[in-house]
């Protein structure tokens, strides 16, 4: 058996010393891209923040199918604004809102507000045809904190 020159042993060990050191890396590098539990943002949403309900004394209202108009009447006493969320459905089959923020009037007790239910873009409005019910979401802050209402509209 002849034996191989021995520059060709050193020239094998170089290389072979060579992958390891990039499978080395390689591997390292991977696994250092993973973030580790903890750092790890999480997938759920934060809990929503319990509001209360407004007195059943308050009553909402719309009236409209495409300009509409909001209207909000035995609204506690010390509400400073009200934010408000509407959520509905479209023939389409696309879930469409409008949402915004309305002050008490005069006395305090009532509120009413415009909404349109599509897009306008330089005086041209597309107006989205509901299928279904509209879901509204009021949200009462003044100075007992937040009351929350939630009703259905058939409009």
């Amino acid at each position: 058996m002849k034996l191989l020159p021995k520059h060709l042993y050193i020239i094998g060990g170089v290389i072979g010393v060579i992958l390891l050191f990039v499978i080395g890396f390689l591997v390292t590098k991977s696994q250092g891209d993973k973030p580790v539990a903890e750092e790890q943002e999480s997938v759920f949403e934060e809990p929503a923040e319990e509001v209360p309900p407004v007195s059943t004394s308050v009553k909402a209202s719309i009236k409209g199918r495409t300009e509409a108009e909001i209207s909000i009447v035995g609204i506690p006493e010390g509400t400073e604004d009200i934010e408000y969320e509407l959520s509905y459905n479209t023939k389409s089959g696309s879930i469409e809102g409008v949402f915004g923020t309305m002050k008490p009037e005069g006395s305090g007790s009532t509120a009413t507000a415009e909404v349109t239910f599509g897009t306008c873009s330089s005086g041209v409005c597309r107006y989205h045809e509901i299928d279904g019910a509209v879901n509204g979401t009021f949200i009462f802050s003044g100075s007992y904190g937040k009351q929350m209402l939630e009703q259905e509209f058939d409009l």
